[in-house]
């Protein structure tokens, strides 16, 4: 069973959280897994399974999008984000144009303000996606998916139509129409709709009740998840997942 990775981020991204995910990769990510980083400059020399392709050049139809809605107003407030379709529009490109080459059998998205702590062996990724489901996510009760994983079966006869009605959402301004526009809301439209029309099935991979410690829950001793003011503040959330690591 082959894998690829992918993920993106912007260069000050890079700067403030990236760097260290990047790292991190190089140091514990298994040399047969295929990992593909879209940037908007060069961040390493390709080469083996390691492909760095640019942003732009691969997404035109994301340039495209992300000036044809560039006078939509976001909303201020600690919710605002939840408007900010353009801000949040990289990743879903990202996703649809990895998925649309992918040679491999399976495709992960990993965001880059994770960082990895412990050896992600092809055999340890391969676990979180049960045979016979297209896609392993993070759900929350009564929330929309936390998208900071999601792994995808490749080898599914209906994955190229889902691939194609997420960007759809985006080339349309569909999007506009949803309740809120992070690509979260995108990816649980589109699995909603293959599953109640029985072309799919998804796994919801977070432990029970876990609130906003979701992703480190599942990924317990394996990775890390900065999520907001944690970019800033790196260095005591990774030594805190350090030291809980060591314990175990």
């Amino acid at each position: 069973m082959s894998i690829t990775l992918v993920t993106t981020f912007s260069n000050a991204g890079y700067n403030t959280y990236a760097k260290y995910f990047l790292d991190s990769l190089i140091k514990y990510i298994d040399d047969d897994v295929k990992v593909v980083i879209y940037t908007d400059t060069p961040k390493f020399k390709q080469s083996g399974n390691w492909s760095n392709p640019n942003l732009a050049e691969c997404c035109p139809d994301l340039l495209e999008f992300k000036k044809r809605n560039s006078h939509r107003s976001v909303p201020e407030g600690t919710k605002g984000f939840l408007k900010d379709a353009v801000r949040f529009s990289h990743k879903s490109y990202c996703i649809v144009h990895a998925a649309r080459n992918c040679t491999t059998d399976q495709l992960i998205w990993l965001d880059a303000d994770s960082e990895i702590l412990k050896q992600l062996s092809k055999k340890y990724l391969q676990s979180h996606l049960p045979k016979g489901k297209f896609v392993s996510y993070l759900g929350r009760p009564d929330r929309y998916t936390e998208t900071g994983w999601l792994q995808f079966d490749m080898t599914n006869i209906h994955q190229k139509d889902f691939f194609d009605l997420w960007e759809w959402y985006y080339n349309t301004d569909e999007i506009y129409n949803l309740s809120a526009q992070l690509d979260c809301h995108v990816f649980d439209a589109c699995r909603e709709k293959f599953e109640a029309e029985g072309k799919l099935q998804g796994e919801n991979i977070s432990p029970l009740n876990t609130g906003k410690a979701h992703f480190d829950m599942s990924f317990d001793g394996y990775m890390c998840h900065y999520k907001g003011e944690r970019k800033e503040n790196r260095d005591i959330y990774f030594a805190k997942a350090l030291a809980k690591k060591k314990k175990q």
